[in-house]
């Protein structure tokens, strides 16, 4: 954080909707916040508690420059926002698109990161107006804090994403999270509505996957969180640094209150695998996974966990699961629908925006050649 620009409650945008600038999470008043995250249909990506953890150990080098929306004195919008100067998941994006050049131009003021599942601006219902009032707030606050270039990553292929192509951001379909809608479905329903045949073929995985295991909904111990996390990354040859350890303890510790995890317990009492994730305002959200690799080549327990985070979904208030990126054949087979998200950048340099339309471009061109997208690059469950 050394290095920072001081523009904290630096109003940007004048108007109908006054836009402000914030440089902490301890400059933002949580319960305010956290209302708005809740009643504009946010998620836990977006709440107070995110971006504290995410202040307190970026995974990366990152300087918090979060946006308000006010009505009057009302707080009616909000935008997560990060000044970018060095992210293993963007470099990783650079070199997949093959535009590692565009890393040594500064930094990049992003809303909010590829970390999350969700990202962009939020607004009460009857305030949409405040969304476009935010990403013009985040346009001055690229220009006011030296930033390159500016965007939102992971906002989800809906109006606003629409809006924002339209307006000349260079834009790429750069990951898919998969999404069940549990608010009105009971576990018998669910599962009877499946074809037969494949009805059949998930049971038989569920008991091959899940033999000699206790699959269970349970508080997760940090230290083996952490374990089991690195050792999938590094299964599949993806560096620890896209979730390094002070990351996931940050979360761990700050997003507690909000803490769903699926575990797997061998017949020893040692956990194997997990689920981990957070349920905000109806939407449990299933970050990441982890395996103990050297009990399993592969992810056996896999289905066997799957149905029971759906069972427990379907009986409890979740309204949506979230599954996250990556094994989308699998999530689909099971009902789940993906819900596209994008990464939308701009610049005020003419030719720096032809440059990210190319590269977006070659982004997306690569990320769909891969069945997984960019999530490939975190193994997030």
């Amino acid at each position: 954080m050394s290095g920072q620009t001081s523009l904290a409650g630096h109003e940007l945008i004048a108007g109908p909707y006054r836009v402000e600038l914030v440089r902490s999470a301890a400059d933002l008043k949580a319960t305010d916040w956290n209302d708005v995250v809740h009643r504009a249909a946010g998620t836990i990506f977006h709440t107070w508690e995110w971006l504290t953890a995410f202040e307190e150990a970026p995974p990366g080098e990152f300087e918090a420059a979060h946006l308000l929306a006010y009505e009057g004195e009302r707080l009616v919008g909000i935008c997560p926002a990060y000044l970018v100067r060095q992210c293993p998941r963007l470099d990783y994006a650079l070199a997949l698109g093959q535009a590692e050049d565009l890393r040594e131009r500064g930094p990049l003021l992003l809303a909010h990161s590829l970390a999350g599942l969700h990202g962009g601006p939020l607004a009460l219902p009857g305030h949409q107006a405040a969304a476009q009032a935010l990403v013009a707030g985040l346009e001055q606050a690229a220009r006011s804090l030296g930033a390159w270039a500016w965007g939102v990553a992971n906002v989800p292929a809906d109006g606003f994403a629409g809006r924002l192509l339209g307006a000349g951001y260079a834009g790429a379909h750069v990951a898919t999270a998969y999404r069940l809608d549990t608010a009105n479905a009971a576990p018998a329903g669910y599962w009877a509505a499946m074809p037969s045949r494949r009805r059949s073929k998930l049971y038989r995985e569920q008991r091959l996957g899940g033999r000699g295991l206790t699959i269970a909904e349970t508080d997760l111990d940090t230290d083996i969180l952490v374990r089991l996390t690195h050792e999938l990354l590094r299964e599949y040859n993806t560096p620890t640094d896209v979730l390094p350890e002070p990351f996931l303890r940050a979360v761990s510790r700050h997003l507690r209150p909000y803490a769903r995890a699926t575990v797997a317990t061998g017949e020893d009492g040692e956990i194997v695998a997990t689920f981990a994730g957070w349920e905000f305002a109806g939407e449990w959200s299933m970050w990441i996974a982890g395996l103990r690799t050297g009990r399993y080549p592969a992810f056996e327990p896999y289905h066997a966990m799957l149905a029971h985070t759906i069972d427990a979904a379907l009986t409890t208030d979740t309204r949506v699961l979230n599954l996250g990126r990556g094994n989308a054949a699998v999530k689909a087979r099971y009902g789940a629908v993906g819900t596209p998200l994008y990464l939308a950048l701009k610049s005020d340099d003419r030719r720096d925006t032809a440059l990210l339309h190319a590269w977006c471009r070659r982004l997306e061109a690569r990320s769909h050649a891969s069945p997984h997208g960019l999530g490939a690059s975190s193994r997030c469950c």
